[in-house]
C-alpha cells in the first residue's frame, strides 16, 4: 500500500506537485491557525469565566460574611445587655425563682424590622419553669426532643461561641443559614439559646444565579443547596476536586472547571463552601456561536487563496510547458552536427558553421516562457547556452577531425609522390658510403665529413614516425644540416646553435620542427647575400619549450608576413612554397592543442624571427 502510494506520487505531474504543495503551504497553516485560535479562545474564554464566577462568588462571600457579622453582633446585644431591659426579668431569689414576664417584649421584632433586612427571624429558646406566661413568637420552649437536635448539641459544646447550621425556620417553614448562641445568666448558668435565621433569598440567589452547577456545603459534607439534584457520591467527588491540584476534572461525563469560596463566619469554627462547577461544553457553544460570525472572512479568504493558488500554479504550468517546447525545439530546430564522409559537405558545414550557430539560438519570446526575468528563464538561458556550446564543440571537433584528415591525406600525398621517385634507401646508403670511402681514400676530408652527415639525416628523415623525440636528438638533426650548408656557403653565412645539453637529454619535442625554417631562413632570406649573414638556433625552456630561429635575413613585408599567417590554419589556399612551414603548425596544434605552435614576426631589410612553442614534456 504504502509502495503504490509513493510509486503514485513519484508519477503525479508537476502541476499537481505545485498544487499539493501549495495547498499543504496555504490551507494547512490556516487550518492549523483557526485550530490554535479555537483553543486559545476557548482558554481565554475559561480563563475570564473563571475570573467571572471567582469574582461574583467573591462578592456574594463578601455580602453573606457581612450579614452573618451582624447577626453575630445582634447576638452580643442580646449577650451583654441588662436582663431588665432585654426580656423585662422579674422575681425574687436565687436563678430557680426567677419568671420572665414576655408580655409586651417586642425588641426582636424591633431590631429585624429596623436594622437587620438580610436577617428573616430572631427566636429565643427558654428553659421549662419560664415559658409558662409566653404569649409571643420570639420565644420556643426547649423540649427534650430540641435537646436531642444536633444543632442544639453543637450550640452547648461551643460554650457561647456561635454555631451554625442550616435548619428549617419555624416561623417561615423555609430552610434557611441559622446562627445559634447560649444567653448565660451572671452566675453561668444556661438562660436560654437565641437562634438568629439569615433570610434565605440571600443564599438561594446566589445558587440559583450561577451558570453551571452550584454547590453549597456546610464544614464540606453537609449539603446546604444546590441549582441541581446532587447524586450520591457526588459531594464528595466536588470536594476532591477542589482540593486537588488539577484544575479540571470530569462531571456528570463532561470536562468541567471547579471554583470555589469559603465563608469563615466570625467567632466560629464552622464554615460554608460555594461551588461553582462549569462544563467546557458551555464554553465551545459559546465559541461556536462566535465561530460562526466569523466563518464567512474565513471563506472568503479561502476562496481568495484557492483562486491564487490556482492562477499562480496554472502561471508556472505554463512556463514549465514552455521550458519543455523551447527545450525540444533546441533539440530539434538544426539539423544535427555529425560530420559528414563527403570532403565537400564539411567544407560547406565548416564554411556555415558560424550562421548554423546563429540559428541555433532560439528566442525566449518565441517559445512562451516570457520576459519574466526569474529562475525558469535563467534556467532556460543557461541550457540554450550549454548547447549552443555543446554544439560548437561538436563543430570544432569536426572541423578536428577535419584537419587531421586533410593533414593524413597531405601526408599521404607526399608519401605518393616519394613513392612514385624513391630510390632504394639501400641504394643510397651504399652510394654515399662508397662516396665517403673514395673521399677518404683520396684524402678529400669535407667530401667525407658531408656524406657522413648526409647520410645520418637521411636516415633518421627515412626512419622517423609520430613520436616523440628528445631535444638533444631535434637538435643533432639541425646541426648536421647547418654543416652541410657551411660547405655551400661558407663564410657568406655563419650558424650558432645554443641550448642545455643535461636538459635537453631532460625533455621531448616533436621530430623535424626547427629544420624546416633553417632551411627557409637559407633559400628565401640570405641565399642571395654576399656576406654578413647569420642564423641563431637557441632552445627556451620556461613553463613551455621555445625553439628560436632568428636570422637577418632580407625579411618580409607585411602583406607577405600576413599572407603566410593566414594559411598557416587553412590548407584549402596553401600555398605549395610554405608547406612545410604549415605542416609543423599543423602537427604541433593536432597534438598539443591551438594554444601550441608557430608564431613568426619579420621586418623587411632587417630579418626575420620564428618562435615554436610546445609543451614542456619529460622523457
Amino acid at each position: 500500500m504504502i509502495k503504490a502510494l509513493t510509486s503514485k506520487i513519484k508519477n503525479l505531474k508537476m502541476r499537481q506537485r505545485m498544487f499539493i504543495v501549495y495547498a499543504i503551504g496555504c490551507f494547512l497553516p490556516l487550518i492549523l491557525v483557526c485550530i490554535f485560535m479555537f483553543n486559545s479562545e476557548r482558554h481565554s474564554l475559561a480563563n475570564i469565566q473563571r475570573a467571572n464566577e471567582n469574582r461574583k462568588l467573591e462578592e456574594r462571600r463578601d455580602e453573606i460574611e457581612s450579614t452573618m457579622d451582624h447577626a453575630v453582633e445582634l447576638a452580643e446585644r442580646f449577650y451583654f445587655e441588662p436582663q431588665s431591659q432585654m426580656v423585662g426579668l422579674t422575681g425574687v431569689g436565687g436563678d430557680d425563682d426567677i419568671l420572665v414576664d414576655y408580655r409586651g417584649f417586642n425588641r426582636l421584632s424591633e431590631y429585624v424590622s429596623s436594622y437587620y433586612k438580610d436577617i428573616s427571624s430572631i427566636c429565643i429558646y427558654v428553659n421549662q419553669g419560664t415559658v409558662d406566661r409566653v404569649d409571643n413568637r420570639n420565644f420556643k420552649l426547649i423540649t427534650d426532643t430540641i435537646r436531642e437536635k444536633s444543632w442544639y448539641k453543637n450550640t452547648v459544646l461551643n460554650e457561647g461561641r456561635p454555631s451554625w447550621s442550616y435548619l428549617t425556620n419555624i416561623a417561615t417553614g423555609r430552610r434557611s443559614i441559622r446562627l445559634t448562641k447560649i444567653l448565660y445568666t451572671p452566675k453561668r448558668n444556661i438562660a436560654g439559646i437565641i437562634s438568629i435565621s439569615i433570610d434565605p433569598a440571600l443564599t438561594n440567589d446566589i445558587i440559583e444565579e450561577t451558570d453551571g452547577y452550584a454547590v453549597m456545603l456546610l464544614n464540606g459534607k453537609e449539603l446546604v443547596h444546590s441549582n441541581f439534584d446532587i447524586k450520591e457520591g457526588e459531594i464528595e467527588e466536588i470536594v476532591d476536586a477542589n482540593g486537588s491540584e488539577k484544575s479540571d476534572f470530569r462531571f456528570r461525563k463532561s470536562k468541567c472547571y471547579i471554583s470555589n469560596v469559603r465563608i469563615n463566619p466570625r467567632y466560629s469554627t464552622d464554615y460554608y463552601d460555594i461551588f461553582s462547577i462549569r462544563s467546557y461544553d458551555d464554553i465551545d457553544s459559546e465559541i461556536r456561536g462566535s465561530a460562526r460570525k466569523m466563518i464567512f472572512p474565513i471563506i472568503i479568504a479561502i476562496v481568495v487563496m484557492a483562486i491564487a493558488i490556482v492562477l499562480l500554479n496554472s502561471w508556472f504550468d505554463r512556463r514549465i510547458r514552455a521550458l519543455g517546447r523551447a527545450m525540444h525545439r533546441i533539440t530539434t530546430d538544426v539539423e544535427p552536427g555529425d560530420a559528414s564522409s563527403d570532403t565537400d559537405d564539411k567544407k560547406h558545414d565548416r564554411s556555415h558553421a558560424g550562421t548554423r550557430r546563429k540559428k541555433r539560438n532560439v528566442d525566449i519570446s518565441d517559445t512562451g516562457i516570457g520576459d519574466a526575468r526569474d529562475e525558469i528563464w535563467d534556467l532556460y538561458n543557461d541550457m540554450n547556452k550549454m548547447v549552443t556550446n555543446m554544439r560548437e564543440l561538436s563543430e570544432a571537433a569536426a572541423e578536428e577531425r577535419l584537419q587531421k584528415e586533410q593533414l593524413y591525406s597531405r601526408e599521404k600525398e607526399v608519401e605518393f609522390k616519394m613513392l612514385t621517385t624513391q630510390i632504394n634507401p639501400h641504394f643510397l646508403y651504399n652510394t654515399l658510403e662508397n662516396i665517403r670511402m673514395l673521399a677518404c681514400i683520396n684524402k678529400e676530408k669535407e667530401i667525407e665529413d658531408i656524406s657522413v652527415r648526409l647520410t645520418r639525416l637521411l636516415r633518421s628523415s627515412l626512419e622517423v614516425g609520430s613520436e616523440l623525440k628528445t631535444l638533444a636528438w631535434e637538435m643533432d638533426k639541425v646541426d648536421c644540416y647547418l654543416k652541410i650548408q657551411d660547405y655551400r656557403f661558407g663564410d657568406r653565412i655563419t650558424s650558432d646553435i645554443s641550448f642545455d645539453k643535461e636538459q635537453a637529454e631532460k625533455y621531448m619535442v616533436m621530430p623535424f620542427v626547427v629544420q624546416p625554417f633553417v632551411e627557409n631562413a637559407y633559400v628565401h632570406a640570405m641565399e642571395d647575400m654576399e656576406e654578413g649573414g647569420r642564423i641563431e638556433i637557441r632552445a627556451e625552456i620556461r613553463d613551455d619549450m621555445y625553439l628560436v630561429i632568428e636570422d637577418n635575413g632580407q625579411g618580409m613585408t607585411g602583406e607577405d608576413l600576413k599572407d603566410i599567417l593566414d594559411n598557416m590554419n587553412n590548407f584549402e589556399n596553401l600555398d605549395r612554397t610554405h608547406i612545410g612551414v604549415v605542416n609543423v603548425n599543423q602537427r604541433i596544434k593536432l597534438r598539443f592543442g591551438d594554444e601550441y605552435g608557430v608564431k613568426i614576426t619579420s621586418e623587411y631589410g632587417k630579418g626575420t624571427r620564428v618562435e615554436i612553442h610546445m609543451p614542456l614534456i619529460e622523457a
